[in-house]
């Protein structure tokens, strides 16, 4: 349990690591042709779990200096690997790891064991693979050899799939033409691409969400610095929009990470948001006013856009809401239980939930359900709250910020 009393933001915060950035940053380090060194690393779960993996494949982390030294097996007879609670991770070292064996095992822990995997195991038998699961969840067992030079995969389920489809491609020794239908959560995709570049890795757009990737590439980088994580800043800006104002560091203004979308939302909000440098400041506006959000490819700003529209006096709504059920928790159901305990009206409208704001909520006890955006989420709804507000359990949050409250100075 863990109280938080209601408080006004005035604080300078450092961006904690962007674990996107950082998993996909390893993943290519581990297959890269001498050794990375990575800037910036935190130890959130997600990132661990990571690290943890590509040295079961083969790479070694050296933590005292962040350094990748990489996979030089690839001929691994049987594998198993742990991502964790990571979705990322599983979705895709499954494909990635298939350039170091034939015989994959995949595990996880905590609320992965219990989310859906049609999409990835869809993917896999498309592409020649045995996969055995248990009703698409995990375990999965995955058998073969990616033949496949001409692939199409479907979009619709998110870019995670796609992303492991395309770190895999420059592994296999063969030419991969790869064309994505129902592109969703596109931004992702793009910042997949604009790391494998960085890294030097070949990626052709043949036309517009088609491309080829040649086999056989390895990457020569020395080095790397992580951008801060928009998804864990985006419960700060919030709460500075709401309530104060914040400075927030190492953030890249021209990110490729979707949850920078949080800013046009905040300007139309009504925060004053200017940027000097690398700094980020945002500050509260008298006249605080009703937005539209669309969160179809920034599915994880949702929790903290709920709160942003419980400050408001009026109607917003939130669009795109269909992409949040397989999550940590169903976040589009555990949003609308804290919305009842807030005493703030809300309509659910196909694929779109509006919601009635009155400038606060009621202070109560929130169950996060093991879900860090829920807790955060939560937390910052104390700075509009009459009272304190409970979370049932706050480790969650170590999963992509462990120094979120250490931040907050709560």
């Amino acid at each position: 349990m863990k109280s938080i009393k209601p408080f006004h933001f005035h604080h300078v915060i450092q961006a904690n690591a962007s674990k996107s950035d950082a998993q996909r940053c390893l993943i290519l380090a581990a297959f890269s042709e001498q050794p990375v060194q990575i800037n910036g690393l935190d130890s959130s779960e997600d990132i661990l779990s990571m690290i943890q993996c590509i040295e079961a494949m083969g790479a070694t982390f050296d933590k005292e200096t962040e350094t990748v030294h990489p996979v030089r097996e690839r001929n691994i007879s049987a594998l198993t690997l742990n991502v964790g609670e990571s979705g990322f991770a599983l979705r895709t070292l499954a494909l990635v790891s298939l350039a170091c064996t034939k015989n994959l095992n995949m595990t996880g822990a905590g609320t992965l064991l219990n989310r859906n995997q049609h999409q990835l195991c869809t993917v896999l038998s498309n592409l020649g693979l045995k996969v055995s699961s248990a009703n698409e969840k995990l375990p999965l067992h995955i058998q073969g050899d990616v033949t496949a030079s001409d692939i199409v995969v479907n979009g619709t389920d998110g870019s995670q799939v796609i992303s492991g489809i395309f770190l895999l491609a420059p592994l296999l020794k063969h030419e991969s033409i790869i064309a994505i239908e129902n592109p969703t959560s596109k931004p992702y995709l793009e910042m997949t691409l604009s790391r494998m570049r960085d890294f030097g890795f070949t990626v052709i757009e043949l036309e517009e969400n088609k491309y080829t990737i040649p086999g056989n590439q390895q990457s020569k980088l020395k080095e790397i610095k992580l951008e801060g994580d928009w998804s864990g800043a985006a419960n700060h800006l919030v709460g500075a929009a709401i309530s104060g104002q914040v400075e927030l560091h190492g953030l890249v203004k021209n990110s490729k990470q979707a949850d920078k979308a949080i800013l046009e939302i905040l300007k139309a909000y009504g925060a004053e948001i200017i940027w000097k440098d690398n700094t980020l400041l945002v500050r509260a506006s008298e006249v605080k006013k009703p937005f539209q959000a669309n969160v179809i490819d920034c599915p994880d700003l949702f929790p903290i856009l709920v709160v942003l529209a419980c400050s408001v006096k009026g109607i917003s709504q939130i669009y795109g809401i269909h992409r949040l059920k397989n999550k940590e928790s169903n976040r589009l159901n555990v949003m609308c239980e804290l919305l009842d305990k807030w005493k703030v009206g809300y309509q659910i409208e196909e694929n779109n939930i509006r919601i009635i704001g009155t400038g606060s909520v009621v202070g109560s006890e929130i169950n996060t359900h093991d879900d860090h955006r829920i807790a955060m989420a939560g937390t910052i709804a104390a700075c509009i709250s009459d009272s304190e507000m409970v979370l049932n359990e706050d480790r969650c949050v170590k999963k992509s910020y462990p120094n979120f409250f250490k931040d907050l100075r709560i």
